[in-house]
């Protein structure tokens, strides 16, 4: 399974998009994971109406505790981590998991 982990701060203007992006790609054995530093939109809201698993943090605002907040919460074996405002091209979770296994970089 791959943790696609997504640190956010008042996000609710690119979120979307990228989850769409997200659901739109081929390759389906992932969990997505918004790490959120205690947005006052609707960041949340927007994340729960998309099935993703979240984590908040009230103190810590800056990304590098987002992402390691949702790295401890991920059931991954491989992690990826995305900002909100980035859409995926077609086919980007599959090619990317092809080039690191063409790298060696991950084991199945």
């Amino acid at each position: 399974m791959l943790s696609i982990i997504i640190p956010t701060l008042n996000e609710e203007k690119y979120l979307p998009r990228l989850l769409t992006s997200i659901k739109k790609q081929k390759f389906s054995d992932y969990e997505i994971i918004v790490s959120d530093a205690d947005s006052a939109d609707y960041t949340i809201r927007i994340a729960a109406k998309n099935g993703c698993r979240f984590v908040v943090d009230k103190e810590n605002k800056h990304p590098s505790f987002q992402r390691n907040n949702g790295a401890k919460i991920a059931r991954g074996k491989l992690l990826l981590f995305l900002d909100a405002d980035t859409v995926l091209q077609k086919d980007f979770l599959d090619l990317t998991l092809a080039e690191f296994k063409r790298r060696k970089l991950i084991a199945d």
